[in-house]
């Protein structure tokens, strides 16, 4: 994210990169209420694949104005796209929240991501994926070092961290590093048990609204002096557990949320509707869903996100110390985001 170093209320223009991400898709929202209704008087979203207001359910503002066909892993075609959007010379905040190469090796994901960070111009910050081999005591503070090598190779946070100090130097702009831990959102009766082991049960952790960490986002971007090159871990609230968000998560539903039997063969989700592949044609029929819902749902990192088995809560007092005061119980984050879910119909 990057900012004006003196922006001035009321002549503010956005443009957001990844608009139509799970971060994207919720700053174009919060940049049209927050911190007021009249803060910004722009909102321009980018994005690769064509994005509609009205299917995207975005509300409906003349602020917002959406251009696609953005492969940022193309330098020319994106400054030739950049150069012909009307007045993107008047934008006085940027908004990076774009992402590519999931499923890919590290290095893979590295080099594609500091290409299209480069080409525009959380928890990966702290090693959480070499837990078992580097220094790890959380709760994970922004003021701890990197990792060290080799591992630290693999963080393309770094890198792209590293890439926007480059770039800002002797420029009249700075930016900040926002870094949320799992996002709950939404971006375009019976007993059920907890589909992961007794540690991932167990396991204390933060979750981050999509809502809340946008809020932040444009929080910071507006107090450059208290801000500029400093990273903010941003969280819903107080550490927690499974063990206390699963029955909450089960009961928006109706259903009753209890504890996995052991961890020598737990229930995996990913493998549950995998095997019952033959059946979503019927399920999106019956419960009139959108077409292509649960195709286009990541149920590998879903499982994978939920089936973390050790402790990686992030320690929030570096974003509060400056003001940011915005709590919500973890629960409540899913909730919304199911809300939102429901709206769009990917779920009944």
């Amino acid at each position: 994210m990057a900012n004006e170093q003196s922006p001035q209320p009321g002549v503010l223009q956005a443009v957001v990169f990844g608009a139509s991400g799970i971060t994207g898709y919720a700053l174009l929202k919060q940049l049209l209420a927050y911190p007021t209704p009249t803060t910004f008087s722009r909102v321009i979203g980018l994005t690769r694949r064509p994005l509609r207001t009205d299917v995207a359910l975005l509300p409906e503002d003349q602020r917002i104005e959406l251009y696609s066909d953005l492969d940022l892993t193309n330098r020319e075609q994106t400054l030739f796209h950049l150069q012909h959007i009307p007045g993107i010379e008047h934008t006085t905040h940027v908004f990076f929240a774009a992402y590519a190469g999931h499923g890919t090796d590290y290095q893979e994901l590295k080099s594609v991501d500091c290409e299209i960070l480069t080409n525009a111009t959380g928890g990966k910050a702290y090693g959480v994926e070499f837990s078992d081999k580097v220094p790890y005591n959380p709760p994970l503070s922004e003021s701890l070092p990197r990792i060290p090598e080799p591992y630290a190779d693999n963080i393309f946070y770094y890198a792209q961290h590293d890439i926007m100090l480059r770039a800002s130097a002797q420029k009249p702009w700075t930016f900040c590093e926002i870094r949320p831990d799992a996002i709950v959102g939404f971006g375009e009766g019976s007993a059920v048990g907890f589909p992961g082991s007794v540690e991932a049960w167990e396991a204390v952790h933060t979750d981050t609204s999509q809502d809340i960490l946008a809020r932040f986002h444009i929080f910071a971007s507006l107090r450059p002096q208290e801000t500029s090159e400093r990273a903010f871990n941003v969280v819903d609230g107080p550490a927690t557990t499974w063990r206390e968000v699963w029955p909450e998560v089960c009961a928006y539903f109706g259903l009753r949320g209890i504890a996995p039997e052991s961890s020598d063969a737990p229930f995996s989700a990913q493998k549950w509707m995998e095997d019952h592949q033959s059946e979503w044609a019927k399920w999106i029929s019956t419960n009139g869903l959108k077409e292509g819902a649960l195709e286009g749902t990541s149920w590998e990192f879903m499982q994978a996100v939920i089936g973390i088995p050790f402790r990686r809560d992030y320690d929030a007092s570096a974003s509060r110390a400056i003001g940011f005061e915005e709590v919500r119980a973890h629960a409540e984050g899913y909730k919304l985001a199911f809300d939102e879910m429901r709206r769009a119909g990917f779920i009944p």
